[in-house]
């Protein structure tokens, strides 16, 4: 086949950009022919794969020069299916639509949230479905935290444009082929807002973590600084990797349940993000200065380094994780996991099984799950263990692509593939 993966962003950012550079290695290893649109980055060599950079990809309201460019370039690209792979906007949409079968993965809120995470101002979830009542709720109540006042910053109509723009995506989403998710959780959410069960494919993540441990040299590409908190502390080493942001990431209260921890340990936490002075100053603040360790961003050899170093990795998101990826990656190295009860995380983490699961934002009962855990190595070994199997039978690359290949290969063959170009918006 001849596939075109729409990417916004072709740079090794987060787990959606390892996601997307995987799928494209992936497929074009299987032989097909793979271009990667996208909308910033450069396109670095990759063994079977091509690349159209096309910026304004990004622009929520570009001119009729640029819709006439990705339409003309499309026509010339002729690809048998479109895989689109991150969010976009509602005319990037529409021109798809006209060139190819759209198979579209959705994999964050952005599709069915205005307000773009589904986290109210206070921080707790939203569980009202997109519509009318999240202006109601930005105008007399709790708006979800992306809708907020502070971020419309006087813009009085930027809500209900962004609404409208948000309620016609979803609309054009419904002549997709196919959407994909990653968990059951995302698909009762599309279902929320109108979408049909019988075009929503379930299709949980991957892994490649754990493959290829390297055991002799975990150290290597570490940070001076993360090698002598290694070396210089003792005692079971928990990990964290986690995009340093408030209030959806939770490490906020994973520090507080810290401050509860009875046993000896000691904490690495992994990330940037904005709030990374104020959590370390948190830590300080409450005494664990000396345990906790912050390394900032690192790339993925020495995460997984840190994954095989790790007695317990704990996963402190408190908004609905999408699927929550570090589970079985710590998984996949045989170490339990600890997280709170959120998204689609009880999905691929079952008690006993691969950690223990507790109530949102709890900070006792992670603490008690956390002493649990490293007050009995064998328990730890025990439940570590079962989430490796677990991963090895679920979640390892060539069952997932064995599904997805398929899926895009029905879709690229199916009825009605041969589409008139949508119309354009007015």
């Amino acid at each position: 086949m001849r596939l075109l993966l729409g990417v916004g962003h072709w740079r090794l950012i987060g787990g959606s950009e390892r996601y997307a550079l995987e799928t494209a290695r992936q497929l074009a290893a299987r032989g097909h022919e793979v271009t990667v649109l996208h909308g910033t980055g450069e396109g670095y060599p990759e063994p079977g794969l091509s690349f159209e950079l096309f910026e304004p990809l990004g622009e929520l309201t570009p001119d009729a020069k640029d819709r006439h460019r990705l339409r003309k370039r499309l026509s010339e690209l002729r690809p048998d299916l479109i895989f689109q792979l991150t969010p976009c906007a509602p005319w990037v949409i529409e021109e798809h639509l006209g060139a190819a079968p759209l198979v579209r993965f959705v994999q964050d809120h952005t599709l069915f949230c205005p307000g773009l995470n589904k986290m109210l101002v206070g921080g707790e979830p939203c569980t009202e479905p997109m519509g009318m009542g999240c202006l109601t709720r930005h105008w007399f109540g709790e708006s979800c935290d992306g809708l907020s006042r502070a971020h419309s910053r006087g813009d009085v109509l930027g809500p209900t444009s962004r609404l409208r723009a948000k309620q016609r995506e979803l609309q054009l989403s419904t002549r997709s082929q196919r959407l994909l998710v990653g968990s059951r959780y995302m698909a009762d959410e599309l279902i929320a807002v109108g979408m049909s069960q019988e075009q929503i494919t379930v299709l949980p993540y991957c892994t490649q973590a754990g493959a290829q441990a390297t055991i002799g040299e975990e150290n290597a590409d570490l940070p001076e600084a993360t090698r002598k908190f290694l070396a210089a502390e003792s005692g079971p080493v928990l990990f964290t990797p986690a995009r340093l942001t408030l209030p959806d990431k939770g490490v906020d209260f994973l520090l507080t349940a810290l401050t509860k921890v009875t046993g000896s340990f000691r904490a690495i936490i992994s990330g940037a993000g904005p709030a990374a002075e104020w959590l370390q100053q948190k830590a300080t603040d409450e005494g664990l200065g000396e345990r906790v360790h912050f390394t900032g961003w690192l790339d993925a050899a020495p995460i997984e380094h840190l994954y095989a170093q790790a007695d317990l990795v704990i996963f402190p998101s408190v908004w609905d994780e999408p699927f929550g990826l570090v589970g079985i990656e710590a998984m996949a190295h045989g170490v339990p996991v600890v997280a709170f009860d959120v998204g689609g995380v009880r999905e691929w983490l079952t008690e006993g099984v691969g950690g223990w699961c507790v109530p949102r934002k709890d900070v006792d009962a992670m603490a008690l799950a956390i002493d649990t855990a490293l007050s009995d190595p064998d328990l730890r070994r025990e439940v570590g263990e079962a989430g490796r199997q677990r991963v090895e039978r679920d979640f390892r690359p060539q069952g997932y692509y064995d599904q997805l290949e398929a899926l895009l290969q029905a879709c690229a063959a199916s009825p009605g593939s041969d589409r008139a170009p949508a119309p354009a918006q007015t």
